[in-house]
């Protein structure tokens, strides 16, 4: 009987920890795709000799906030840097860690300012969560990467 309870006990466990394992693929695969989408849409885009730039144009947004130094606000960054948008400072939850060329000003959430026409967030996998926290902060419009690039 013991040795039953004792086999029970370790199978009960290994279950939990693979459950865990396959939610945790799952939740990763789910955010590289979302990335895949994002980024072939950006690529479609440039083939139409479009910019990501044209969306805060034709919305009147001079002045943009980028949430995010991953990869994607990387990128978005570099390109709103070669057009005539204002990116007074960029928000990234590892602020002390992170330096950009042409000093630009990166910032705790906490720091954020409603000096901004819109702040964009590059973590797309995460966006409710993260619009739900910076409208606790400030009262400005919040925009997903992924909307602009689907909007274009």
């Amino acid at each position: 009987m013991k040795n039953i309870v004792l086999f029970g006990t370790a199978c009960l466990g290994t279950a939990f920890v693979c459950n865990r394992y396959y939610r945790r693929k799952a939740t990763q695969n789910k955010r590289y795709f979302q990335w895949y989408k994002a980024l072939y849409q950006w690529l479609v885009i440039q083939q139409d000799h479009g910019r990501i730039s044209d969306y805060f144009k034709n919305n009147g947004y001079k002045s943009v906030a980028i949430y995010g130094m991953g990869e994607l606000g990387k990128l978005l960054l570099k390109e709103l840097d070669d057009a005539d948008i204002e990116i007074p400072y960029v928000i990234d939850q590892n602020a002390g860690s992170i330096a950009l060329s042409g000093n630009k000003k990166v910032i705790m959430l906490s720091e954020v300012q409603e000096n901004v026409d819109l702040i964009v967030v590059s973590v797309i996998d995460k966006f409710d969560a993260i619009k739900t926290d910076i409208g606790k902060r400030v009262n400005v419009p919040v925009v997903s990467l992924e909307d602009v690039l689907f909007s274009l």
